[in-house]
């Protein structure tokens, strides 16, 4: 199988597993009744775990076809460089929805603890 071919199976599982996954965390945000702002974080994470996901495929694929060509260092080649930077940009992404799931999640805690204990007393 050559690598281009290889690499646009890849691209497409990892598209149709994207779907699964965004329709799978929307139906358990929704059984779950969580907020929209916490479910809308979850989903954002989902999607930019997958993005990744890719992105590192595609940068895999680059590579082992630098690598079959046999022309260049792979560090050294700009579409490379800017497949690194662009997961690195997600990455940093990843880590800003990270932080605000868990705001919210703990705002939302601490909104329902106050609750209950307005209804025990």
């Amino acid at each position: 199988m050559k690598a281009v071919e290889a690499w646009r199976q890849v691209k497409e599982s990892l598209y149709k597993a994207m779907e699964v996954v965004m329709e799978k965390a929307q139906k358990v945000a929704e059984k779950t009744k969580e907020s929209a702002t916490v479910a809308k974080h979850k989903l954002e994470v989902k999607r930019l775990q997958l993005k990744i996901a890719g992105k590192f495929a595609e940068l895999g694929n680059k590579v082992y076809e630098l690598h079959l060509k046999s022309e260049e260092n792979p560090l050294q080649n700009e579409e490379i460089k800017q497949l690194l930077e662009e997961i690195s940009t997600l990455d940093k992404d990843l880590t800003k929805v990270h932080t605000a799931l868990e705001t919210q999640i703990e705002k939302e805690k601490k909104t329902l603890e106050e609750k209950q204990s307005e209804t025990q007393t």
